[in-house]
C-alpha cells in the first residue's frame, strides 16, 4: 500500500515512468493507493489519479472536508474522512493493509529546502510516519527514502527493491469488506487519538479481537478505554436515557408545584435503577 501526501508537482512523464517501474517490479502482488483528496488538485495529483482509474488501480481518498473534494475523486473506492490528518495516516499504514502487505509514504515535496514554510505540515505527519515505524520516499525526488532526522538517504530505489510494496490491478486483488473480514486479525497498536475518531462498529471489532465482552449499548468512551486497557470502573458501562414515565399524575386541586414533584420523583427514581444495573 502507498499513501500519496503533499503539494509538490513533477512532470507527468516522470510520474508515469515511476509508477510503471514500481508496477513491473511487482509481479501480480496487491499495489494499491491512498491518496490525499484536495479541493484544488495539482497538475500532478491529476495525472496520479488518471493513471490509476485508466489502469484499474484500486485507490481509496484520504481527506479532511469531503464536500469540498473536486470530483476528480469520484472513482475511489472508500474516502476517509479525518479531522487530524497525521494521526489517520498512521491509522491507515497500520490497519488497512493486509497480512503481509507493506506499506510506505510517497511524499511529494513543494521544495528542496526542509525547512520551507509550504512543506512544514507535509513534514510534521511525515514525522509521524516514521516515528510510527513506516518508510517515507520521495515521490518527486527518485524514490529516495527520506530521512527527516537528518541527510535524506541516497539508497537508490533499486537497492531497496526488497521493501517496495509489490503492485497489480484492481481486478487481479480485490480488497471486498468481505474478505478482510474472513482474513485472519492482526495485533495492532493505536493510540487513543486513533480509537477516538473510529466508528462505534470499528471499535466493536477491535474489542473482539483483543477478547474483550462488553454489555450491549455500550458507550464509545467504554470501549476505547478497554481496549487501551485503562480503569473504567467510575464511568458507567451503558448508555442512560431518561425512560418514559409510566406512571398517571393527577391532581385534584390544580396544584402544579406538587405535579411536577411527583413526575422528578419518577424519573429520578428510574434512573437510579438504570444505574444500579
Amino acid at each position: 500500500m502507498h499513501l500519496v501526501l503533499g503539494d509538490g508537482e513533477m512532470s507527468k512523464k516522470e510520474l508515469t515512468e515511476t509508477l510503471k517501474d514500481l508496477w513491473d517490479k511487482a509481479g501480480e502482488e496487491a499495489f494499491w493507493f491512498i491518496v490525499q483528496g484536495k479541493s484544488e488538485p495539482t497538475e500532478t495529483d491529476t495525472n496520479l489519479v488518471k493513471w490509476l482509474v485508466t489502469n484499474e488501480v484500486w485507490f481509496e481518498v484520504l481527506t479532511d472536508d469531503a464536500d469540498a473534494m473536486d470530483e476528480l475523486y469520484s472513482d475511489a473506492q472508500e474516502t476517509h474522512v479525518v479531522k487530524r490528518l497525521g494521526q489517520k495516516a498512521v491509522s491507515l499504514l497500520n490497519t488497512k493493509p493486509e497480512e503481509d502487505e507493506s506499506a510506505d509514504v510517497l511524499a511529494l515535496f513543494v521544495s528542496d529546502d526542509s525547512a520551507a514554510e509550504e512543506d512544514r505540515w507535509l513534514n510534521s505527519v511525515l514525522q509521524l510516519v516514521v516515528d510510527a515505524g513506516f518508510k517515507v520516499y520521495g515521490l518527486n525526488d527518485g524514490l529516495v527514502e527520506v530521512d527527516l532526522d537528518g541527510e535524506a538517504d541516497t539508497t537508490t530505489e533499486e537497492e531497496e527493491e526488497e521493501t517496495v510494496p509489490t503492485p497489480t490491478k484492481r481486478g487481479s486483488v480485490k480488497k471486498a469488506a468481505a474478505a478482510k473480514a474472513a482474513a485472519p486479525a492482526k495485533a495492532k497498536s493505536y493510540t487513543k487519538d486513533d480509537l477516538e475518531e473510529m466508528e462505534l462498529d470499528e471499535l466493536k471489532k477491535i474489542a473482539g479481537d483483543k477478547g474483550i465482552e462488553l454489555p450491549p449499548r455500550t458507550r464509545h468512551a467504554t470501549y476505547i478505554a478497554a481496549i487501551l486497557g485503562e480503569d473504567s470502573k467510575d464511568a458507567p458501562a451503558v448508555e442512560v436515557t431518561s425512560p418514559p414515565v409510566t406512571k398517571t399524575v393527577e391532581s385534584s386541586n390544580g396544584d402544579i408545584d406538587e405535579v411536577v414533584e411527583q413526575v422528578l420523583e419518577i424519573v429520578i427514581e428510574k434512573l437510579v435503577k438504570a444505574l444500579q444495573a
